[in-house]
């Protein structure tokens, strides 16, 4: 049963819900509305203007997701574009059918297990393999993107580009948050595409020889760079011309066409000896993949199985939470903090042991979400103290994977999540990346190409024993982006979801889900919750927040526990049958610039 929230505990609650200003955008983020209207929710207000845009002229919700995705290419490039990957998943109210696709990047055909074994252990190492060739995988988003289309788009694929065509022609204002994070990142300065789109000189330096002395005298007065302020318009023709080809010629552009032969051209002008060719492009496939469901309470939630690892985990957490009773624990309090915590615990240890990609490693995703093994796994949790020592679970029945061993896998924390429904019902949830911010600070086209393959295990093989996430030729690596979609006990949908934030995506999500579930929250109250967060290790408490008066007693519990700002971008939308009225709601992260918009 759902637990109900007494009046009073409902004005204790929003004590605790919280408001970022710094990056939010000026609009009202709650919105309800009758249930046959269409909502869009997403990380940056243009995104979410072109994707109603393309809902108003009669588009599905797959429509308004490759307008949504085209133009954060554009307006949010750190965070996601055409050169990354992505899950996407797709709820069809007509044919009442949920499908799961996977976008994820794939590694070079030329790719050894060894590529970053030498850099293994040390941030340098992992810095230099970020922002080097070798980290890019083929892009998986425009075969991810023109296959959902030809199952469930209803406007002309072209059309889809049209509103980012426009933007990247005439300009949009560089935002506070893409200022702040051009300002402070280390290494775009050293690209020169990047120098000449986002940066300009304190004095007018101009540098005109050939031979390479232009991009040196580039580097030598980078320090006098500083980024377009605030406000700028900023325009990026490479990328309009980008949009243009993908538009005219479709996915086989990027992959057989001048796109991708571009990419390949601008990476061996970086590194001769690097390894994606036409083979690579040419071989890329958007998969459909089996749906990943579980009942949590009197729901079903979907998320998306591997190569991410974010569903397992979800529905693990979910799954041991579903043995505790929540009724004595106020959301927010010390006992559900503790509690949420053990049970990430120790999904994560199961993650880092068992998960990656399944057309190469035999992955036990029915052993590791049995109801049998889940009770198991929650009578570890002692209400009063941390787990000092967790393990990956093991399985009464033989299964390969437990022939492989746990390795740390890095992951860096910058994507993008969007929720969309359309006036007949379909809902799409996405969760796409270039995975660090701005990915490997490499463009080409306009984009930013991924750093996606630095999210395998640096190590292969250890003490003899294969790691689930070791690199391979073809392989996708790991990720954590959770996309998710929950349906009501009768089958009826009731909410998509989903963050960006590396593997704190887990946890963002797993928070998030059990705020709508257990507590009956609207999706901007359980969006805008303080966070707290693990990956296995520290608990991290949002600072400025509630939360961090809870660190004497969690500390005091066993945890070792942090202050720290959470950079989430929850995005959701929620169709509530817990009223008269049918109404759907949705909610866009305060602690970045998205927005809600309905037709």
């Amino acid at each position: 049963m759902k637990t109900k929230i007494s009046h009073g505990f409902r004005l204790t609650l929003f004590g605790l819900l919280i408001v970022l200003p710094i990056f939010q955008a000026h609009a009202d983020k709650n919105i309800m509305v009758n249930q046959n209207t269409a909502m869009v929710s997403a990380a940056h207000p243009l995104a979410v203007k072109a994707g109603m845009d393309i809902l108003e002229k009669g588009g599905s919700a797959t429509d308004a997701a490759i307008a949504v995705q085209a133009v954060l290419g554009l307006v949010e490039p750190q965070s996601s574009g055409l050169a990354g990957g992505g899950f996407f998943l797709h709820y069809d109210a007509t044919a009442d059918e949920l499908t799961s696709w996977d976008g994820r990047e794939t590694a070079p055909l030329a790719m050894t297990p060894d590529v970053f074994a030498n850099r293994a252990g040390k941030m340098e190492g992992f810095v230099a393999a970020m922002t080097s060739p070798d980290a890019v995988g083929v892009p998986g988003i425009p075969a991810l993107l023109e296959t959902v289309h030809k199952k469930y788009g209803r406007l002309n694929w072209a059309e889809l580009f049209t509103p980012a065509i426009r933007l990247a022609e005439n300009g949009f204002n560089i935002t506070p948050r893409l200022y702040y994070l051009l300002s402070t990142d280390p290494f775009l300065q050293h690209n020169a595409a990047a120098r000449k789109l986002y940066f300009i000189s304190d004095k007018d330096v101009s540098a005109t020889s050939s031979d390479g002395a232009a991009d040196k005298a580039a580097d030598e007065t980078k320090s006098k760079l500083k980024a377009k302020a605030i406000g700028t318009s900023l325009r990026n023709p490479a990328y309009a011309d980008t949009l243009k080809s993908l538009a005219e010629s479709g996915a086989q552009s990027f992959y057989t066409g001048k796109i991708g032969k571009k990419i390949i051209a601008d990476l061996a002008d970086l590194k001769a000896q690097q390894l994606l060719t036409s083979e690579d492009f040419a071989s890329y496939q958007a998969k459909q993949r089996p749906n990943l469901c579980r009942p949590y309470r009197a729901y079903k939630v979907c998320s998306m199985g591997p190569p991410s690892s974010g569903g397992v985990a979800l529905l693990q957490i979910l799954g041991v939470m579903s043995h505790f009773d929540m009724t004595p624990n106020p959301i927010g309090g010390d006992g559900f903090v503790h509690l949420m915590t053990e049970a990430t615990r120790l999904a994560f240890a199961d993650r880092a042991k068992y998960l990656g990609d399944s057309d190469f490693v035999e992955i036990p995703v029915t052993s590791l979400l049995d109801e049998s093994y889940l009770r198991q796994r929650s009578q570890l949790i002692d209400p009063e103290q941390a787990l000092q020592n967790i393990s990956p679970g093991t399985f009464n029945h033989p299964q390969k994977a437990t022939t492989y061993l746990s390795a740390p896998s890095p992951e860096q924390p910058s994507t993008t999540h969007f929720a969309i429904r359309d006036t007949q019902g379909n809902v799409v949830s996405m969760t796409s990346s270039v995975e660090a911010a701005f990915g490997s600070r490499i463009m080409s086209g306009g984009m930013f190409l991924n750093n996606q393959l630095t999210d395998f295990s640096f190590l292969p093989v250890v003490d003899g024993k294969l790691v689930a996430n070791a690199v391979a030729p073809g392989k996708r690596p790991r990720s954590s982006m959770t996309p998710v979609i929950i349906f009501n006990q009768d089958g009826s949908f009731f909410a998509a979801i989903g963050s960006p934030g590396g593997p704190k995506i887990i946890s963002y999500v797993a928070q998030t889900v059990i705020a709508l579930l257990d507590y009956d929250l609207t999706m901007q109250e359980a969006i805008n919750l303080p966070r707290h967060v693990t990956t296995g290790k520290a608990l991290e408490l949002e600072a400025e927040t509630p939360l961090t008066k809870l660190k004497p007693r969690l500390e005091a519990m066993g945890h070792k526990v942090v202050l720290k700002r959470q950079h989430s971008g929850l995005h959701g939308i929620r169709l509530n049958k817990n009223q008269a009225t049918e109404i759907i709601d949705g909610g866009a992260d305060p602690r970045r610039e998205g927005r809600v918009l309905t037709r």
